[in-house]
């Protein structure tokens, strides 16, 4: 299965969240768009955990998460399993283009400094 027949897998119902893959010279890049709540937050586990098991070689998951509007604790702890996940693989996972909103609920739950983050807007 590709990126893109997973995401269609792990993602079927796209009501309030979406997701585009694409492949990036060290891993894979998810864009994520709109709510990672308590509907969609084990989704987005799923796909990322499928992604990192189906990654040899690839050393980096990025996740850009420009147009994620909103993002629950459930959303939190679905990205944070993940991480644990890439790291029992060697594999980094890379928070991209976090919203403000977004960032606030990481630095709530004191778990944005285990992710690495990279700001690409200008």
């Amino acid at each position: 299965m590709d990126l893109q027949a997973a995401i269609n897998r792990f993602i079927p119902d796209r009501r309030t969240v979406t997701a585009i893959g694409a492949m990036e010279p060290d891993g894979p890049r998810l864009s994520i768009a709109g709510s990672i709540d308590l509907e969609s937050s084990k989704p987005i586990q799923d796909l990322l955990v499928w992604v990192i098991e189906n990654q040899e070689g690839r050393s980096c998951l990025t996740v850009d998460m420009e147009r994620v509007e909103y993002i629950s604790s459930t959303g939190v702890g679905a990205l944070t399993l993940a991480l644990m996940a890439a790291r029992k693989r060697d594999m980094r996972i890379k928070l991209r283009n976090i919203q403000p909103q977004v960032g606030s609920v990481f630095r709530l739950l004191g778990l944005l400094s285990y992710f690495e983050t990279e700001e690409t807007r200008g």
